[in-house]
């Protein structure tokens, strides 16, 4: 019964995202990721992570953002778990040739709640729902202005892991399926309540008990503010995982 959940919400996702496609006005993009990703944990429940996101066009190297998360979590019951967090955010132009220059400021609170199911020894399914609190920065398309505009956006991921390794490697092997819908609402959004559906495939590699690496690709697919404007985004990323512990006497 789960894994035809598992199917069934997927294709839903994949033909959502198949449909909007359809669209006109599609910029086609390749860009690159490079994350840090620090997580503390401090108990068996509470745990602190902290994300540095660097992302570059391919076709000339400039910044197309740079983003930063911090969120604490809470470990409800084993397979439920809860977070606060806020990030910050500089967008700096969205097209790799653009001639205006100007970076736009985010701040942006979030919650969020993570369900997850072990279907067999090696595989987890898990569902993650966020809500973003998005505060951005008023500007003309030239420079900012005073102020913020405010909208909620809303986050479904499912995800599913498959870990190649033993249960006690040190250094495991897990590859990563996931497909992410982002939906928009508040008084600034007219054209584009659905703002994006991000499908990724990526392999972890486990290096040390604190450190591990993970390559993957992310499918990108945004609806712009016009609603008749689209971005499609092939982004290769790269991320390294450092995990510490408290140490506990």
């Amino acid at each position: 019964m789960q894994l035809r959940s598992l199917f069934l919400i997927a294709s839903i996702l994949c033909f959502f995202s198949t449909l909007l496609k359809a669209q006109e006005n599609i910029a086609h993009q390749n860009l690159y990721w490079v994350r840090y990703y620090n997580q503390y944990t401090f108990s068996s429940k509470i745990s602190w992570h902290n994300e540095a996101d660097m992302r570059r066009f391919l076709e000339n190297n400039n910044l197309q953002q740079f983003i930063f998360h911090s969120h604490v979590h809470y470990k409800v019951l084993p397979s439920l778990d809860v977070a606060l967090g806020l990030t910050y955010s500089r967008q700096s132009p969205q097209f790799p040739d653009a001639t205006v220059n100007l970076v736009i400021p985010e701040i942006r609170p979030f919650q969020e709640f993570t369900h997850s199911q072990s279907l067999s020894q090696r595989f987890t399914l898990s569902h993650r729902f966020r809500l973003d609190e998005r505060f951005i920065s008023k500007n003309d398309g030239k420079v900012l202005l005073d102020g913020y505009d405010f909208n909620l956006r809303y986050r479904y991921r499912i995800q599913g892991t498959y870990n190649f390794s033993a249960k006690e490697s040190k250094t495991p092997t897990i590859a990563k399926i996931s497909d992410e819908l982002m939906l928009n609402s508040g008084g600034n959004i007219i054209y584009n309540h659905f703002d994006q559906n991000r499908i990724y495939l990526g392999v972890e590699q486990g290096l040390s008990s604190n450190f591990a690496v993970e390559l993957g690709y992310l499918h990108w697919f945004q609806q712009r503010s016009s609603g008749k404007d689209f971005f499609d985004r092939n982004i290769y990323r790269i991320t390294v995982y450092h995990r510490l512990k408290a140490i506990h006497k």
